[in-house]
């Protein structure tokens, strides 16, 4: 995490998407989730890159109640659903990839350190969980609660199901700001201005599988991995977003309650951009 100058648990990630309206053709879009009539749809692709390490990480043998070396790439297919007049949004994706040295976390890790002057080379690779497959689905759904020109109150309820992860969460989320109606659709197709919020989201994950603490399903040979995990896990989001014509920047925290027994509390920070052309 650049913001924090750690590599603790959740060390490092990337996701991309691009939205086409041409993938609205996609034979993908069969097994996500239909949206019915009076629906505004999005269609993306996407690749995700996920690094985990444990909270030392230049020693060259982990501690047995430590967070193991994993890493996961992930490539998708989305659909998300804007509801105006029922305030909903209906989110679905399916994700196939690999987890383990196939995904290049190590090598992305040890070369990203090689240009931060306080860093050295990470040593414990060697130990990280092994190569597996991973298929996951996931889905979403949103209702606004209380919808005002200036501030939004929003359930939710989710789970994915596969690998690296199956559970599931459900949670309360807030926006306050200079506002467009959430449910319209995404901030950058429908603004010719500036809107400016800040949110903050709170989550209770009920958590079955994590592959990244205890392995793939197929491929067992893994040097460490962990037996128990907390199946209770609380979650934050919070921070502040502007969006102007057809780009918006987000800037955000995150927090995890710890997810296994010996585990700490958790944070990073993340910046997400979206760009329309």
């Amino acid at each position: 995490d650049m913001t924090f100058f750690t590599d603790q648990y959740y060390s490092n990630g990337v996701e991309g998407r691009i939205y086409l309206p041409a993938l609205k053709k996609s034979p993908l879009n069969y097994i996500l989730l239909p949206s019915g009539r009076g629906s505004r749809d999005y269609y993306s692709l996407s690749i995700t890159h996920r690094i985990y390490t444990p909270v030392d990480i230049y020693e060259k043998w982990i501690s047995h109640n430590d967070h193991p070396y994993a890493a996961y790439l992930l490539f998708g297919a989305h659909k998300e659903s804007y509801f105006p007049a029922r305030r909903m949004k209906l989110s679905s994706g399916l994700q196939i990839g690999i987890i383990g040295p196939a995904s290049g976390g190590e090598t992305f890790q040890n070369t990203l350190h090689e240009y931060i002057s306080i860093a050295d080379q990470v040593q414990g690779w060697d130990m990280q969980v092994k190569n597996d497959v991973c298929i996951q689905y996931s889905a979403r759904l949103e209702k606004g609660l209380v919808m005002t020109s200036w501030f939004e109150t929003h359930a939710h309820l989710g789970a994915s199901l596969g690998v690296p992860h199956m559970q599931a969460n459900t949670g309360l989320s807030i926006r306050a700001g200079y506002l467009k109606d959430y449910y319209k659709g995404m901030s950058i197709d429908l603004s010719p201005g500036l809107l400016a919020w800040v949110f903050c989201e709170g989550s209770l994950l009920i958590v079955n599988y994590n592959a990244v603490l205890q392995g793939g399903i197929v491929n067992q040979d893994h040097v460490f991995t962990l037996d128990h995990i907390n199946n209770t896990i609380w979650h934050l989001r919070f921070g502040g977003a502007i969006s102007w014509r057809s780009f918006s920047l987000e800037i955000g925290q995150e927090v995890n309650s710890p997810q296994f027994e010996t585990a700490q509390w958790h944070r990073w920070a993340y910046v997400g951009l979206t760009a329309g052309f």
